[in-house]
C-alpha cells in the first residue's frame, strides 16, 4: 500500500466515524443503522489484502469504542476478526463492485453475529430477540447497499497513484 492509500483510508475511517456517531446515531430505519466504520474497514481490506488491514481495523474499532458506550475493545476485537476473515476470503470472489458489496454484506453479517455473541457473553449487549434479529438482518443489508455505492469510489481512491505524488 502506498502512503497515499493509507492516508485516504484513515480519512475514510474518520469520516465513517463521524457519520456513525452523528447521523447514524440519530437517524435509523426500523431502529437499526448501517455500520459505516465496518464498511470503511472492509473496503480498505479489499484494497490492501494484507495484515496491516487487521491492525487498521483494530485501531478503528478501538476509536469507535472510545466514542461509544460499549466496553473498550469489543468492536476493536470484532473488526479485527472480520478484517482477518475478509483478507482470507477476498481472493475467492470477483473484484466487480457488486461482488465486493455482497462480500461486505456477508462480512457484516459475521461481524454483527460476533458482536452480539461476544457482547452478550461479557454483558455489554442487552436486547430482546426481535431487536437482535433486526440487527442481524438489516445491518448487513444496509452495508451491502452502501458498499454498492462506495466500492467503486474506494477502488478508484485507493488504487496506486500513477501521477507520482504521495
Amino acid at each position: 500500500m502506498t502512503a497515499r492509500a493509507i492516508v485516504l483510508a484513515v480519512v475514510g475511517v474518520l469520516a465513517a466515524l463521524a457519520l456513525q456517531t452523528t447521523l447514524f446515531g440519530r437517524v435509523t430505519i426500523a431502529g437499526v443503522a448501517p455500520d459505516a466504520v465496518l464498511i470503511a474497514v472492509l473496503l480498505f481490506a479489499v484494497r490492501s489484502r494484507s495484515e496491516p488491514a487487521i491492525i487498521f481495523a483494530f485501531v478503528a474499532g478501538l476509536v469507535f469504542d472510545a466514542l461509544s458506550v460499549t466496553a473498550l475493545g469489543l468492536r476493536a476485537g470484532v473488526y479485527a476478526t472480520v478484517a482477518f476473515l475478509g483478507i482470507r476470503t477476498i481472493d475467492r470472489m470477483d473484484s466487480n463492485p457488486f461482488s465486493v458489496a455482497a462480500w461486505v454484506g456477508l462480512m457484516t453479517l459475521v461481524g454483527v453475529l460476533l458482536y452480539l455473541v461476544v457482547g452478550t457473553i461479557f454483558g455489554q449487549v442487552n436486547m430482546d430477540a426481535g431487536e437482535a434479529m433486526r440487527r442481524i438482518i438489516l445491518v448487513p443489508i444496509y452495508n451491502l447497499a452502501l458498499a454498492v455505492v462506495l466500492a467503486p469510489l474506494s477502488a478508484r481512491l485507493l488504487a496506486p497513484s500513477r501521477r507520482g505524488f504521495i
